[in-house]
């Protein structure tokens, strides 16, 4: 299984990117020692041009990172074809005891990813670069996650196993079985949908009249949460147009003509966008600072609401679709 294409390039991949974070996170830990804007010495002249040398490899391997969740995800669907028993992604990571915690920390580090490449974005539009010593403390917090995604990369590759049968997404997302899967596939629409449009609704009210900066975070992580167990229990059904396949990876091949691929884009960014909005509130270190941060909240509000919006209507198509159709509910 090593040999498989798809691992080396995910070998390759993590690893590379871990040596480009491992430099990164020793000149991160000089640049936050030793910053100090109104210095005239040597070594802060010094650190002025490594600070733009370090954002700019940072800000490419992060981007890089972030791909690599969505290379993931289609790997995993390439090597379903060599794991007897796995249909699809699903059994690819339930094969073994460290697929589905390496997807949930890969969905973590998109939006810490995310969140730190939009704020060096922010300090990067001011001369000064107030938000040096921040961002350079944020990639020395960073380089464990990514120390420990390549690590359970590694785990997870070097424990697949050809000859094991697997479990098929029948068998995980199933309300009759136990765990995560069995759960959000179980999840009733009476109370999912309620619970998930309830929380759209705040997040207009909040956006166009409340204004209470301090709920954006949560209520885009609540978002979030609820968008995924929706899209197992209830949007699923509709896709497949049967009430037993709820499996959140199927829709993403040809089958279904990339379904999922833009129903998660838009999930994705309009979390990670929603979610920087609220963080960029905490940015008052000077007026110009704030100003930018102001212009930069407004677009991270453009890309989130059209992002919810998005996934909405990708989400919800099917189901206006099926009953148009039929004239019942499944």
């Amino acid at each position: 299984m090593i040999l498989h294409p798809w691992i080396l390039g995910l070998i390759v991949g993590h690893s590379s990117l871990l040596l480009v974070f491992s430099i990164g996170f020793v000149n991160a830990w000089r640049i936050f020692k030793g910053w100090d804007y109104n210095s005239s010495q040597e070594l802060q002249f010094q650190l002025e041009k490594k600070t733009y040398l370090v954002s700019t490899i940072m800000n490419f391997a992060l981007f890089t990172q972030i791909l690599m969740l969505f290379l993931f995800t289609v790997a995993a669907q390439e090597l379903a074809s060599v794991l007897p028993g796995a249909m699809c992604a699903v059994g690819t990571l339930s094969s073994n005891s460290y697929g589905f915690p390496l997807l949930y920390i890969k969905f973590f580090s998109f939006f810490v990813y995310f969140v730190w490449l939009m704020f060096n974005y922010l300090d990067n539009q001011i001369e000064t670069y107030p938000l040096v010593r921040a961002k350079n403390l944020g990639l020395l917090l960073i380089y464990p996650v990514v120390f420990a995604e390549t690590i359970l990369l590694l785990l997870f590759v070097l424990n697949l196993d050809p000859s094991v049968i697997t479990s098929c997404c029948g068998s995980v997302y199933n309300e009759g079985t136990g765990g995560l899967g069995g759960s959000m596939a179980g999840a009733a629409p009476g109370l999912i949908l309620p619970l998930f449009f309830g929380i759209v609704i705040l997040l207009l009210l909040n956006r166009f009249f409340f204004r209470f900066t301090a709920l954006e975070f949560p209520l885009w992580l609540l978002f979030f949460i609820t968008a995924i167990i929706v899209t197992i229990s209830f949007i699923t059904t509709y896709v497949y147009e049967m009430l037993t396949h709820k499996c959140p990876f199927c829709f993403m091949g040809t089958e279904y003509h990339y379904y999922g691929v833009g129903l998660y884009f838009f999930l994705f960014i309009a979390a990670a966008a929603g979610m920087t909005g609220g963080l960029l509130e905490s940015v008052r270190k000077s007026d110009v600072l704030w100003k930018q941060a102001l212009i930069l909240r407004k677009k991270m509000h453009f890309a989130s609401l059209y992002g919810m919006l998005a996934f909405i209507v990708i989400g919800f198509f099917p189901f206006v679709a099926y009953y148009l159709k039929t004239g019942r509910l499944i």
